[in-house]
């Protein structure tokens, strides 16, 4: 009998705080959110491309190339115009670069590798930018291996974008 009292006695207080509680179970029927923001809703997803398709974008007003690898991986070929976006930023050089990035109307992220251009789409979506956002799939590899036009030399915004070594 006891027993049973304090069965049904925490069932009850158990019932009770749950329907006091804002978030509460809902114990009659669930509905699925349809989107977890606004702004998720709003945003369109991360396109991949293939070299051949991305090629196409080069040149256009308002495309943008970005290359996230290292400076001297930049600086031995990258995509033709790209600019250097690199992992390893700084706090100032990343605000250099959402500048630069802020007036193109669709960027192109590359890496070596289709994720680590992704994650750094990602990243940037995150940050505000509101932008058509796409990665080249396969990597700077993929690109050259297509044949596509290429240029190399010194990274114009290495020196404030990538992590200074402490001096001895």
């Amino acid at each position: 009998m006891r027993s049973l009292a304090l069965l049904v006695g925490g069932a009850v207080l158990g019932l009770g705080i749950n329907a006091a509680r804002p978030a509460g179970v809902a114990l009659t029927g669930f509905e699925p959110p349809t989107a977890c923001t606004a702004a998720a809703a709003e945003e369109a997803p991360v396109i991949e491309m293939t070299p051949r398709e991305a090629s196409s974008l080069c040149g256009q007003a308002g495309t943008l190339f970005a290359d996230t690898r290292t400076a001297e991986s930049f600086e031995a070929g990258h995509v033709a115009d790209a600019i250097h976006l690199p992992c390893d930023m700084t706090a100032s050089g990343a605000e250099v670069a959402m500048k630069e990035l802020g007036h193109a109307h669709t960027i192109v992220v590359y890496g070596a590798s289709t994720e680590e251009a992704a994650e750094v789409a990602e990243t940037l979506r995150r940050r505000g930018l509101k932008m058509d956002v796409r990665v080249l799939r396969g990597g700077f590899s993929a690109w050259e291996q297509e044949g596509l036009a290429c240029a190399s030399g010194p990274c114009p915004g290495c020196a404030i974008t990538h992590k200074q070594e402490p001096s001895p």
